[in-house]
């Protein structure tokens, strides 16, 4: 179990890599026993992401059941949450930088909750109709390219690794968040 001060600390050493301070480092530990409550951070990221999830939902609406829409979404997050790490353990070894995987790990999920409240802030702002369409589709780049550099830092500084090798790390999380989006809507699209 995970104490308010623990989440405190890392919610805080997420905050530090935002503004590009590798010192931030330091909040998370490179520890079997830190990797596991990192997961915790799904529970504190879940109300953002059901709140974007409704948000795309009015943007792009489905014709699907409550129960299908809510079933292909919680396996979607929990995949999410689980196949990034197990590929992480593969990449980290062949990358010869998994002497730091629990610390990386550990420090991505905890970043996880930081970025989905900030892009949900951004989403609702994009979608409120109080900007024009265009500006808020540039605000949503923007803010997704900073989120992109934002993980690539964190991915950089944990693992203590070269540029490219955080970018394609990035790539990684990007190319699984894309396929579980695609699968999702597919099986939204089979409803007969």
């Amino acid at each position: 179990m995970v104490t308010i001060r623990e989440i405190s600390v890392v919610i805080y050493g997420t905050w530090r890599f935002a503004t590009l301070d590798r010192t931030a480092v330091q909040f998370f530990d490179n520890t079997r026993d830190a990797f596991w409550k990192s997961f915790n951070a799904a529970w504190l990221a879940l109300p953002a992401y059901a709140l974007l999830v409704l948000l795309s939902f009015t943007q792009h609406p489905v014709d699907a059941g409550a129960f299908r829409i809510l079933s292909v979404e919680v396996i979607s997050y929990a995949i999410g949450w689980v196949l990034f790490p197990l590929i992480m353990v593969a990449f980290t070894d062949t990358m010869k930088c998994d002497r730091n995987y629990f610390r990386f790990i550990t420090a991505w999920n905890w970043s996880i909750v930081l970025q989905a409240y900030f892009f949900l802030g951004i989403s609702a702002f994009s979608a409120s109709g109080t900007v024009p369409d265009s500006l808020g589709g540039l605000v949503s780049l923007v803010a997704t390219l900073a989120i992109f550099f934002y993980q690539g830092f964190i991915a950089k500084t944990t693992l203590d690794v070269t540029t490219p090798v955080a970018f394609l790390v990035v790539v990684i999380d990007l190319t699984i968040a894309i396929a579980l989006s695609l699968v999702s809507r597919s099986l939204y699209l089979s409803v007969t």
